[in-house]
């Protein structure tokens, strides 16, 4: 049961992610950012793998500024992602009686621990630890508020504390007998398979 875990959070993911595209595509005042990130992206790519004088020439400070630029011109589309990802996780998920459309294509299930009714404010909880939604905001916060260069520091100290995170829910669930998640024990909650 494990790996079906995994892979409905991959489908969950994969849902958000096209969701929050297609949002941000169909509104018409983000197509001029659409083009200036694809020129970014291009810049980008063309200074690591196009430059061919090796990359002790590369130049730190061009990579911030164009790692930063990409961030600024995806703002939208990562406020529409981290709004999604709760609202997905967290409120549907807990209409659903514990299931996200991974979990259903799965056969998985999200229940109290005590067999009671899900409580919404640990549902919700779970959902935001779960999706490491407290980092992403601060990344977001962080982006707006921020010199570059501070963006820059504390976005690195908030991918390693994703990555921590992240470790720990599946350290959590891989290794205990019950395979309960960081997420779960918090939460009070399981997964069970809803296979008869």
């Amino acid at each position: 049961m494990k790996l079906k875990r995994i892979f409905a959070y991959l489908i969950d993911l994969f849902i958000i992610s096209f969701l929050a595209a297609f949002i941000y595509s169909m509104v018409p005042v983000f197509a001029d950012n659409n083009e200036e990130y694809e020129k970014t992206v291009n810049e980008y790519y063309d200074l690591l793998v196009n430059d061919t004088s090796g990359s002790a020439d590369i130049s730190e400070e061009d990579l911030i500024n164009l790692t930063y630029n990409m961030q600024i011109l995806t703002k939208p589309l990562l406020f529409i992602r981290a709004g999604l990802l709760i609202l997905y996780f967290g409120v549907i998920a807990y209409i659903a009686k514990g299931q996200t459309l991974g979990k259903k294509l799965l056969k998985l299930q999200v229940v109290s621990n005590d067999g009671g009714n899900l409580n919404p404010g640990l549902f919700i909880l779970r959902s935001i630890i779960v999706t490491n939604f407290i980092p992403e905001i601060i990344g977001l916060i962080t982006l707006i508020v921020c010199s570059k260069n501070t963006w820059f520091e504390i976005n690195n100290v908030l991918t390693n504390v994703s990555y921590l995170i992240y470790f720990l829910l599946l350290g959590f669930m891989i290794f205990r007998d019950d395979e309960r998640g960081l997420h779960d024990l918090i939460a009070k909650t399981k997964v069970i398979s809803t296979k008869k």
